[in-house]
């Protein structure tokens, strides 16, 4: 980027000044400050306003309307003077290493309608007709207009930048200059404009397009509707399902406490207590039915095993002899069949003896089988031991079911003996009441939920294919106008993408500033522990003060001094952004500091702000120590001096400052 210096400045009847008067501005680069001191009235303000204007004319005069400059020139323009106010500005202007000499005058010719002026520039003595009608736009690239009283500034006003009203607007403008803001300006200022051509173009259109187009935009706003609407009821029933499932856990977890505390016993009391009628019924049952059981006569015998044994082979015995006394007869009845039968073929004595020898044959079985036990006229033993067989089944039977409905009948009348008094369950019982009404309740709160957002979702399907037959429709029967309306639907979004851009580019640079504002105010201040930082806010670029508690310091605490120091501050932290590429001019810089301020600003402003400073100060600001301080990085020393005769103002070069 270009960079400018100044220097000489030419003043032609114009305020005070007469005859042409030349201040030579030219400095070296360890002596960068060119100081001009007058007393009051002498010129230093015409000065700084020839300047502003000789370089930027109406432009440097920020909201200055064309008839109230012209009205300031009026009234500048000397009344005794032969000839026309004039102004006329040397520079050297490098660019990529490449130095020109120019120079810059603006000269106003009174007219009986007012005042016309003419800018002429001038390179190596000839005058440039095409520079001169683009100088505007030139001087503009190193410093906008916009910012020329930024560089160029009457120190007496400057406390009035530190004003909260003021200085967020001005801190707002100069950020947006030097980032080349403007050119988003432009562009977004562009493209409305080709939306505004594009509207006129199409006034005329056909209703049935703007019908559909109409339809489209109305369905899509409906669409994104409700895809916010769905996605707020999503997280909406994502938070009611997690109250939900915190309700039903602490339920949970409460029931099975008040269960430990005999909140069950409590609820099933009148099943425990019928359970133990019950019970006792089935023992009564199981006792009367026992008792009933061991009435069966055959049972008792069950106790008698030995007995038993002994009637079982006694019964044995018996059966046998029984058998054998039948037999016997048969027997006898046999023999005297034999006997009839041989009686008549055999001798009589062979029919004897054989007589004789059956009978005694008899005789000896008989004997052998005879015996001495009683005969028995009870049941077959066997069928004895089925009937003891079955009786003893059904008294084992019996007595399990006896012992099983007893010890139920135990169970149930211990749990009785649980059962809490109603007075000592009451709180648990309202508080179980309580926590399953908040279950309740969120669980159909969640239901309530899921069923707009299953609404919602349904009706945002259904819109999305009704913007789909509107887009369907618009991109086959309005082809042409479609695309046209999709550039300018980008044309609004690349508005709006530019629009944030800005903000957060805005935003950045504004904690650049504070930390730059920061450090020059700390730098110039004599009360080092007065402030913390100086902070510009992202969005408003409204100023403030944080004190060493990180609290807001009022600006009314602040001294008119320290106020002035504080504009400054902001000024260099916005002329360093420059890096040193334009002068600063600066018109009574020190008439509200103390000494130590003043040391202060010479020493860590007028000598590292820029790479040429002209201090434009009366007699008694810069004196003394204030003077010596300076007198370091000052390169030249003119006076003004004021011929109250003539009433004009002369320039002079004071004595010469050695250069070190």
């Amino acid at each position: 980027m270009a960079k400018i210096t100044i220097t000489s400045l030419s003043v032609e009847n114009l305020g005070p000044f007469r005859e042409r008067q030349t201040l030579d501005l030219s400095t070296t680069g360890a002596r960068p400050v060119v100081l001009v001191k007058a007393l009051n009235g002498s010129g230093k303000t015409t000065l700084l306003t020839a300047l502003q204007i000789g370089l930027y004319g109406q432009k440097a005069l920020d909201g200055l309307k064309r008839a109230e400059y012209e009205q300031l020139l009026l009234g500048l323009q000397r009344k005794d003077a032969v000839g026309n106010a004039a102004v006329e500005i040397s520079v050297t202007v490098e660019v990529g290493g490449v130095l020109r000499q120019l120079e810059v005058r603006r000269e106003w010719h009174r007219k009986s309608e007012g005042l016309t002026e003419a800018l002429d520039i001038f390179e190596s003595g000839s005058k440039d007709l095409d520079f001169s009608q683009t100088w505007d736009e030139f001087i503009g690239s190193i410093l906008p207009a916009e910012l020329v009283q930024l560089f160029l500034f009457d120190g007496e006003k400057i406390e009035a930048l530190a004003n909260p009203e003021r200085l967020p607007a001005l801190l707002r403008q100069a950020t947006e200059v030097f980032l080349g803001i403007g050119g988003i300006d432009a562009l977004g200022n562009d493209l409305k404009a080709l939306e505004r051509r594009a509207a006129l173009k199409n006034r005329d259109s056909s209703a049935e397009f703007e019908s559909v187009r109409s339809s489209v935009t109305e369905w899509e706003a409906q669409v994104q509707a409700l895809e916010e609407k769905v996605q707020g009821l999503t997280q909406e029933q994502a938070g009611a399902r997690n109250e939900a499932e915190r309700a039903q856990l602490t339920l949970d977890k409460f029931t099975a406490e008040a269960q430990r505390r005999g909140l069950t016993a409590y609820e099933q009391a009148a099943v425990i207590r019928n359970a133990v009628v019950a019970g006792k019924e089935r023992v009564d049952s199981a006792r009367s039915t026992l008792a009933e059981i061991m009435s069966d006569p055959v049972l008792p015998v069950a106790w008698l095993v030995k007995q038993w044994g002994q009637y079982r082979e006694a019964w044995e015995q018996d059966q046998h002899a029984r058998h054998s006394k039948l037999l016997g007869q048969e027997f006898k009845k046999r023999d005297q069949r034999v006997i009839a039968a041989i009686s008549e073929a055999a001798p009589r004595a062979a029919v004897e003896a054989l007589r004789k020898a059956l009978a005694d044959d008899l005789q000896a079985y008989t004997k052998a089988r005879s015996t001495t036990v009683p005969p028995l006229q009870d049941a077959p033993p066997k069928e004895a031991e089925r009937q003891l067989e079955d009786a003893s089944e059904r008294l084992r039977g019996e007595l399990s079911r006896l012992q099983s409905a007893q010890g139920a009948l135990d169970k149930a009348e211990q749990r009785i003996g649980q059962i809490p008094a109603e007075e000592q369950i009451g709180e648990i019982l309202k508080s179980l009441q309580d926590k399953s009404k908040a279950a309740s309740l969120a669980d159909a709160r969640l239901a309530g939920i899921t069923e707009r957002l299953e609404e919602a979702q349904s009706n945002l399907a259904h819109t999305k294919i009704r913007l789909n037959a509107a887009q369907e429709r618009l991109r086959t029967q309005f082809r042409d106008r479609s695309l046209e309306a999709k550039g300018l639907d980008a044309s609004g979004r690349a508005r709006r993408a530019l629009a944030i851009f800005k903000d957060r580019l805005l935003a950045s640079k504004a904690h650049w500033l504070s930390d730059m504002i920061t450090t020059e105010f700390r730098n110039l201040l004599r009360k080092r522990n007065l402030i913390a930082k100086v902070v510009v806010d992202p969005k408003t670029y409204r100023v403030f003060i944080e004190d060493g508690k990180h609290q807001e310091l009022p600006m009314d605490r602040l001294s008119a001094g320290e106020r002035q120091l504080l504009a400054i501050s902001v000024l260099s932290a916005l002329i360093k952004e420059r890096k040193g590429r334009f002068p600063v001019v600066v018109d009574t810089p020190l008439a509200r500091l103390d000494q130590q301020h003043r040391s202060a600003l010479i020493k860590r402003f007028f000598a590292t702000v820029s790479h040429q400073v002209v201090v434009l100060s009366t007699d008694q600001e810069v004196d003394g120590s204030a003077y010596e301080a300076l007198k370091p990085f000052t390169n030249a020393e003119y006076v003004l001096d004021y011929d109250d005769a003539a009433g004009r103002t002369s320039i002079h070069a004071a004595q010469a400052t050695e250069p070190q």
